[in-house]
């Protein structure tokens, strides 16, 4: 895992800032479905996090993007002794985008994770630009693919694993 900048990561993007290219990438992309509930065990959010592994990390270079935090109670001491064990000490603020290789599944699903116990908003997407997920604080998700066969995959997945759309609570 490498932890960015967002300025680092419009660098990688190709010079794009950050929020406008999850924001371009989210109009361009369809959406699977609909908008999915999170439910609020923290074993259903293990296992959604290990899914969106075996979804997008089929893809290289991934990256989780926390945009917002502070909305509900966190442990932000849990989350940087995470990151620390990485060698990264700087916060969330300066640095919240993480960047994943395929060969990183564990350590996606931990950070993952942590963005779903503590119902932060983020955004997960590969820097090709073919898949995005947006999580929000308000425990809800979308998904979004560039193509029919990674919609009919996601929706497939995602019914199985049990989500259930947000209207449909």
């Amino acid at each position: 895992m490498k932890v960015l900048t967002k300025e680092n990561a419009s660098e990688m993007l190709g010079g794009e800032p950050l929020d406008a290219f999850v924001s371009q990438l989210s109009s361009r992309l369809q959406l699977v479905g609909d908008t999915y509930s999170i439910r609020p065990d923290s074993g259903h959010k293990t296992a959604l996090s290990r899914l969106f592994a075996y979804l997008l990390l089929r893809n290289p270079n991934v990256c989780i993007y926390v945009s917002g935090w502070g909305v509900w109670e966190e442990n932000l001491d849990l989350f940087y002794g995470y990151r620390r064990s990485f060698g990264e000490n700087r916060t969330l603020m300066e640095a919240p985008v993480h960047l994943f290789e395929r060969s990183e599944e564990d350590t996606f699903v931990s950070i993952l994770s942590m963005a779903f116990y503590f119902i932060w908003d983020a955004w997960v997407f590969d820097i090709e630009g073919k898949a995005l997920v947006r999580i929000s604080h308000d425990e809800w998700l979308e998904v979004r693919t560039n193509d029919n066969d990674s919609r009919k995959e996601f929706a497939t997945e995602l019914e199985e694993y049990g989500m259930l759309p947000l209207r449909g609570e």
